[in-house]
């Protein structure tokens, strides 16, 4: 069993677990976590580990085990997985392999530790980075707990508000012919009705107001596809767009807002269901992560997590690492982050659970005994 931290994250990074295919770092982490103390359970590929305490609140922990595919421009292989003084570069060291690490060796510390008052629950997610198919599993099979940390890389800010996530998909309809005889036969080609719309539509396109958080939404022309064969004119072009939303913004807007710019294409929603959401800043989870993070004031988030699915429950997101570092080649973690983020989970979790009943049933009483940030 690995002794430090530095040596987990370095057999986690060196287990390929491109998403889908996290199958053997899931056994992997159920074998450390078992001989830690805890009550595990293998949902797919979702490792699920219980630390039980006297009753009271549950506290879930949550990130994933997941990476994306390994792009061009890594100095040496991706899955190498070796310190370098202070850093260890490896495919999934900043997104999110770190926070699995500090939040499996702050579970192990806690198994070893004062029993809790209320129940710590780690959730090592499955596709977080394709289909959300992990959380929703835990979610299935647990309920929704009374408070919950996600994992991801902040460079340790406390994020209590997160955009939600919109798809939309433009159709513009034509009529084909063979590129042979586009001078002699009538045709319509979707392709350059969509192109003429789409030169006219702004980049960036920001919707007027914004959340003090999190700035303004936003709609992005992200895929173009249309016709397959060189010989054809396409009969219908398609257009996808990205859009961010938070309040006072909403899909229905989103909507219009397309419609005006592209009049002849057919706009409809391919996906909706993951909407913006926030923890009010006087929570006791964002007073108390504030202090164990050091902060001063919480911040918003305009990147998916699986947070976006913990709609209704007092979340946080908050981990080591740096957004700007994810999907990229060579990415990174140093050891200062990887530690702080350890102590931080730790400190956090006995912090939410120490108190009888949890922080999610007596969260006045928390508060009150959260110290000052003069105090630490």
């Amino acid at each position: 069993m690995n002794d430090t931290i530095e040596e987990l994250l370095a057999d986690l990074v060196r287990i390929p677990s491109v998403s889908g295919d996290e199958a053997r770092l899931a056994e992997f982490c159920c074998q450390w976590l078992e001989h830690a103390g805890l009550e595990v359970t293998l949902l797919e590929r979702t490792v699920l580990a219980r630390l039980k305490g006297s009753g009271g609140a549950s506290l879930l922990l949550n990130t994933h085990l997941d990476t994306v595919p390994a792009g061009n421009g890594w100095h040496a292989d991706p899955w190498q997985a070796l310190w370098h003084n202070e850093a260890l570069v490896g495919l999934g060291a900043n997104d999110a392999k770190a926070s699995v690490a500090a939040m499996m060796m702050a579970a192990r510390r806690l198994a070893g530790g004062p029993g809790l008052a209320g129940d710590l629950i780690l959730a090592l997610n499955q596709e977080e980075e394709t289909s959300g198919a992990g959380m929703s599993l835990v979610l299935e099979h647990l309920g929704p707990p009374d408070l919950a940390v996600t994992g991801e890389p902040t460079d340790l800010e406390v994020v209590r508000s997160q955009s939600g996530l919109a798809v939309f998909v433009a159709t513009w309809k034509g009529r084909a012919c063979h590129a042979a005889h586009i001078t002699r036969v009538e045709h319509e080609n979707a392709l350059l009705a969509a192109a003429r719309e789409l030169a006219q539509f702004p980049d960036p396109l920001a919707l007027e107001g914004e959340h003090p958080l999190l700035g303004p939404s936003t709609l992005a022309a992200t895929v173009l596809t249309a016709g397959e064969r060189h010989n054809q004119v396409p009969d219908e072009a398609r257009a996808t767009f990205d859009a961010r939303i938070a309040a006072p913004h909403t899909v229905e807007e989103c909507l219009d807002i397309l419609g005006k710019w592209l009049p002849s294409a057919e706009i409809k929603v391919r996906s909706r269901r993951l909407g913006a959401v926030e923890t009010s800043d006087d929570h006791p989870l964002v007073i108390k992560a504030l202090v164990r993070a050091e902060k001063a004031a919480a911040t918003g988030s305009n990147t998916l997590s699986d947070m976006a699915l913990l709609a209704g429950v007092p979340a946080i997101k908050c981990g080591p690492g740096k957004t700007a570092r994810s999907h990229t080649a060579n990415e990174f973690i140093t050891r200062t982050e990887l530690a702080r983020a350890a102590r931080f989970y730790g400190d956090l979790a006995r912090d939410c659970l120490q108190a009888t009943g949890g922080l999610g049933a007596t969260s006045q009483a928390l508060a009150d005994a959260a110290p000052s940030q003069a105090q630490n």
